[in-house]
């Protein structure tokens, strides 16, 4: 509509001719009366009917596909808002966050120096608040330490709410460091009973100097990720066997058909054959040894026998884990040796939790009775086995050995079945004895240590309070912040509690 844009006539009068020369179209006449009535030229009528047209067009178009626009007040809080979020939601670095404003609000252009401004604004607000709050009623946790550009970065979360109680980026992970990680928490009424960690002596030391009494339990997640690593080099060296086998194989037989094949290259593939033989053997001995010893590591650290669900004692969890490590330290392998020596220090540590485990059944055993909580527990184990997939070969007898154990259950203990069922599964829900808590955290915050050429600990008490305050959506705590976990405090919005609310254009 070029030409009428160019004309004097106001805009009232422009929408009339355009309605008009689009109504009249058809009509014989129409676009000369037309261009004389308003003073144009034909053309410029014939550009209004079309323009008309694809607007009308269009506007139908867009309202079938369910077009919508959306107007959003931008001002200075909602700008705020959006560059915190951008900071902590996810792993930009801040000149990405400048670049992708005008994107987010067309025609609004920020500088660099304004980002900067705002996130080290709210970087000092997270610390403030990340002062302010109190730990204590925080009683079991979990240790770790991750690393950003060689620096090491000290975190602690609360194993029963999932909230991150410390992240501290240090010089080193060494005792004192973790000692005075934990006596920043231990001031603002953190008192750990029980603490989840790996191997790191740092850790250790650090605990027993600023908690004494604590437990301190090894971590089963790094256990069976070692094993598991190991198991799966071992099986891919056995494939590699194999298909070498398969590979001297197809050679001699190659060299036994070939007419140009003499007695000296065939016996030359002979040997290569047996050798490749001998190798292969003992690939997939040594693979099955290792997965065979591994699997009575795993059977031994669950709290109940599957057959007859007797509950273990923590020394009989020790003695079998120790047993199945030497199995491993003596298959003459460099790595089956160090997996398995890692394994055996590591025992008492794995089988730590099962005294706790031990006392609070015996607490349900003197309510409800011996067999009665073998039975609840039993089903549990194997409701656990088949929601995990654990043996997957043996699905058809758990599914059946579940079955015959609810309905033992609820012979032996008739009303009460229901109550002690769930009164086991809390107990086997709240056992402390990996550290999911904190390495779910590890894996929220490694991308932004990836993104960022060294994160500072600004960076970190930001980071930590969206971790506490932000809503989960999904796991045991799903709907809920950390916060709101331990304290009881809802959390509508984690930005609002950092001092950065909606606009006020926005209510």
């Amino acid at each position: 509509m070029t030409g009428l844009i160019r004309t004097d006539l106001p805009t009232s009068r422009k929408v009339e001719l355009a309605a008009s020369a689009l109504a009249r179209q058809e009509e014989h006449g129409a676009k000369t009366q037309l261009a004389r009535g308003f003073g144009i030229s034909r053309p410029t009528v014939y550009a209004a009917a079309s323009t008309a047209a694809d607007v009308l067009e269009k506007h139908f178009r867009e309202a079938e596909a369910g077009y919508h626009p959306i107007t959003v007040t931008v001002d200075e809080a909602q700008l705020n808002r959006a560059i915190v979020a951008l900071r902590a939601m996810a792993p930009n670095a801040l000149r990405p966050i400048e670049d992708m404003l005008p994107f987010i609000y067309p025609g609004i252009q920020v500088s660099y120096g304004k980002v900067q401004q705002v996130a080290a604004g709210a970087e000092q607000k997270a610390a403030a608040f990340n002062a302010r709050e109190e730990l204590t009623g925080i009683d079991d946790g979990a240790l770790d330490e991750m690393y950003s550009q060689g620096d090491p970065v000290l975190a602690g979360v609360d194993l029963d709410t999932g909230y991150l109680f410390g992240l501290s980026l240090r010089d080193s992970r060494s005792g004192d460091d973790w000692a005075e990680f934990l006596g920043d928490a231990k001031g603002r009424g953190l008192d750990l009973q029980v603490v989840v960690k790996d191997a790191a002596n740092g850790i250790a030391a650090g605990v027993a100097t600023v908690f004494p009494n604590a437990e301190q339990r090894d971590d089963c997640f790094h256990a069976l990720y070692e094993m598991g690593k190991l198991r799966t080099q071992l099986e891919r060296r056995a494939y590699g066997a194999i298909a070498r086998e398969i590979e001297a194989q197809e050679l001699l037989l190659r060299e036994q058909t070939s007419l140009r094949s003499n007695r000296s290259k065939r016996a030359g593939r002979a040997r290569q054959l047996g050798w490749a033989r001998q190798r292969c053997r003992q690939a997939l001995a040594l693979h099955d040894a290792f997965e065979s010893a591994m699997r009575e590591v795993q059977e031994a650290m669950e709290f109940a026998d599957p057959n007859t669900g007797q509950l273990r004692t923590a020394q009989q969890v020790q003695t079998a884990i120790q047993s199945a490590a030497e199995k491993m330290m003596a298959l003459q392998n460099k790595k089956c040796t160090k997996v398995g020596r890692y394994i055996y220090n590591r025992a008492p540590g794995l089988a730590s939790h099962m005294e706790a485990l031990q006392e609070q059944f015996a607490t349900v055993i003197a309510k409800y009775g011996q067999a009665p909580t073998q039975w609840a527990a039993l089903a549990h184990r194997l409701a656990l086995d088949l929601q995990n997939q654990r043996r997957p070969w043996e699905q058809a007898n758990q599914k059946r050995r579940l079955r015959e154990a609810i309905g033992e259950l609820e012979t032996t203990a008739g009303l009460a079945a229901e109550a002690l069922f769930i009164e086991v599964g809390i107990i086997i829900q709240n056992r402390h004895r990996a550290s999911s808590a904190i390495e779910g955290f590890n894996a929220a915050l490694r991308p932004h240590l990836y993104v960022h050429k060294g994160v500072t600990q600004g960076f970190l008490e930001l980071f930590r309070a969206y971790y506490n305050l932000r809503t989960r959506r999904w796991g045991r705590h799903k709907g809920t912040s950390a916060r709101e976990c331990l304290t009881g405090k809802r959390v509508e919005d984690w930005l609002t509690v950092l001092g950065y609310p909606p606009s006020e254009a926005l209510h």
